[in-house]
């Protein structure tokens, strides 16, 4: 017998049905949209050490946002700059 095979997207319909749940789903998708982002910028070749030191942070806020872990806007910011990028924060309807 076969395995069902799912589309993410039902996965995603599924287990977001609930408010609360959806709200922690968006949230977890922002962070790991925001890491995937910094990483692809990064290839350029610096390596965190570096970039943390062009950002003017510390090199575990570097690895945190890469992680897909909580941040501040702040952070954010320095590390966009010295990537020669812009943070762009938009609020978006449902």
């Amino acid at each position: 017998m076969t395995p069902k095979t799912l589309k993410i997207e039902d996965l995603i319909a599924k287990y977001t049905v609930h408010p609360e749940a959806k709200a922690q789903f968006d949230q977890g998708k922002v962070r790991l949209m925001t890491a995937y982002q910094f990483m692809k910028a990064r290839e350029a070749g610096l390596s965190q050490r570096d970039l943390a030191t062009a950002a003017g942070v510390p090199e575990r806020e570097i690895a945190r946002v890469e992680l897909g872990e909580r941040t501040s806007l702040d952070i954010l910011s320095k590390i966009a700059v010295a990537l020669g990028k812009t943070l762009d924060v938009t609020l978006v309807d449902d």
